[in-house]
């Protein structure tokens, strides 16, 4: 509603909705009132509850593919992924590593449903996929090898399973923007068809651009997945006491034994105690607990982490051009193993650097 205001009879101030203005004489201001009717907050309540009733029948709110939105271009977009990670590609061998074998079905069954009878001209990214995982498993293992060589092969294989497991690299493809280039009849993807496309797309960078470039790719994106994590906690023995008992066993020392050093609150619900590892009456660590066996079991743990060389006070883990220096040690160990923990030893590794 326009309500209209007296000519102003001289230069004044037109204070409206707290701004400020100076009128000139002989001007006529119109004011209109901005407000809602009072039933548009009502009908906006109204409409969200269906809308998050309607989202709780279909188990969330539905989600479409980039594909099926008016400005999207394959092409284009696979450019970007190429600029993106910052690699090249062979146009075709990208397109097959992502594709899966389940959208190729599904559009041949399409096509059928309609009456077209056609053979497309697709492959899927069984092979490539089969391919890839091999190369990331080989990559990982190099690294781990190189840079933790104190370590027994049970711990290289651990940290291997875990860089390598589902979860971090179906992660891993979401962040890259796989889920808006990959063609599977499912979407949201699974986690399974993030995986495999990512085994694909490593194979494919292989054969496009050399394996030297699949290796680094795989240092830069997969390994990289270890920053800010304890390394310790991934690798949890089952039996540290007995573990070192057998190391100290194979080096002809005397079992290992354990001293309360001090503790506090006993009878309250605080109680900690402190208990060092000795071994030829030589201290070897010591360790922290609610219990005395508990501090035990944490002594020796801390006992292996020197002894392995993943202490807390670490080095922090190299990355990209950290690297560079040490690729050819991270090559020639891919298909050299550790020392298995059932002949670990301080001597088998102390030549090894």
């Amino acid at each position: 509603m326009a309500a209209l205001l007296k000519t102003l009879p001289a230069l004044r101030l037109g204070i409206f909705r707290n701004h400020v203005a100076i009128v000139e004489p002989g001007t006529t201001i119109y004011f209109k009132r901005n407000y809602r009717p009072k039933w548009a907050a009502a009908t906006l309540r109204e409409l969200k509850r269906r809308k998050d009733i309607e989202n709780e029948k279909a188990g969330g709110e539905k989600i479409f593919h980039r594909s099926t939105f008016l400005e999207w271009n394959y092409d284009a977009e696979l450019f970007a992924f190429e600029n993106r990670v910052g690699e090249k590609f062979d146009n075709k061998l990208l397109r097959t590593a992502l594709t899966h074998k389940s959208y190729i079905e599904k559009e041949i069954a399409r096509l059928s449903s309609v009456g077209v009878q056609t053979n497309l001209n697709l492959q899927d990214n069984e092979s490539l996929a089969l391919e890839g995982e091999q190369l990331i498993s080989k990559f990982v293992r190099g690294y781990l090898r190189a840079i933790f060589f104190k370590v027994p092969e049970e711990f290289i294989n651990v940290l291997h399973d875990h860089l390598t497991s589902t979860s971090v690299l179906a992660n891993l493809a979401k962040d890259l923007g796989f889920g808006d280039l990959m063609l599977c009849s499912d979407f949201p993807c699974q986690p399974e068809t993030y995986l495999k496309s990512f085994q694909a797309v490593i194979a494919a960078l292989k054969e496009s651009s050399g394996e030297e470039k699949a290796r680094i790719f795989v240092q830069d994106f997969v390994i990289t997945q270890l920053y800010g994590q304890d390394v310790n906690e991934i690798w949890n023995p089952v039996d540290p006491v007995g573990i070192l008992t057998s190391i100290f066993k194979r080096e002809n020392r005397s079992e290992p034994e354990f001293r309360l050093i001090r503790h506090a609150g006993s009878n309250t619900i605080l109680a900690s105690y402190n208990v060092g590892v000795y071994s030829d009456k030589v201290f070897i660590a010591e360790g922290t607990g609610e219990s005395i066996p508990i501090a035990q079991e944490m002594g020796a743990r801390n006992a292996l982490k020197r002894m392995f060389g993943t202490e807390d006070s670490m080095k922090a883990l190299p990355f990209g051009r950290q690297l560079k220096t040490i690729q050819s040690k991270i090559i020639s160990l891919e298909s050299q193993p550790n020392v298995s923990l059932s002949q670990w030893t301080s001597t088998e590794v102390s030549h090894v650097q």
